[in-house]
C-alpha cells in the first residue's frame, strides 16, 4: 500500500474512508497535474474522506466532514479557485473546513490559505507532516 495512505489510516484509524481509485482514463491529466505523491493516493483512492463520531448524533455512527485529501476533480477545481484568487501557483489538495486552502507549493511545502488574509501560513514541509500535524489536531477534538 502507499506510505500516505497508510500514515492517513495509522493518524486517523476509523474515522477515514478511503474512496474508489481515480478513473484511468484521468490517468494522463492526473500525471501532469499532480505531484507524483498525490497522483500515487488517487490511484488507489481518488480522495481520503475523513469521519467524525458523535455520541449524540446517529447513535455514533461515524459520518462523513470533508476531505483529508480531495478527490482529483476537487483538487483541479480548488486549485483554479486558489489560483483566480490569490494569482499564486499552486495546488489546492484539500480544505481547512472553514474556507481555507490547503495548497502544496512547487517545491512541496504545504502552506494553509485562510479565506481572510492574502499571505499563505508554512503549515508542513510535505504531504506526510500534513498528515500527522492535522491528525494531531483532530485528535485533539475527539470527545
Amino acid at each position: 500500500m502507499n506510505e500516505v495512505i497508510n500514515m492517513i489510516q495509522k493518524t486517523y484509524g476509523d474515522l477515514c474512508q478511503l474512496c474508489p481509485p481515480l478513473d484511468e482514463e484521468q490517468y494522463p491529466i492526473a500525471e501532469k497535474k499532480l505531484p507524483a505523491e498525490l497522483f500515487d493516493v488517487l490511484k488507489i483512492s481518488n480522495g481520503v474522506i475523513e469521519l467524525m463520531s458523535l455520541p449524540n448524533v446517529d447513535d455514533g455512527k461515524p459520518f462523513e466532514i470533508g476531505f483529508i485529501i480531495d478527490n482529483f476533480e476537487g483538487i483541479c477545481s480548488g486549485s483554479k479557485e486558489f489560483n483566480e484568487l490569490y494569482g499564486l501557483e499552486g495546488l489546492a489538495f484539500a480544505g481547512n473546513g472553514a474556507g481555507g486552502h490547503y495548497v502544496m507549493n512547487p517545491d512541496g511545502k504545504i502552506y494553509l490559505y485562510e479565506c481572510v488574509g492574502e499571505d499563505g501560513e508554512c503549515y508542513a514541509d510535505n504531504i506526510l507532516e500534513y498528515i500527522s500535524k492535522t491528525g494531531e489536531y483532530i485528535s485533539k477534538l475527539k470527545p
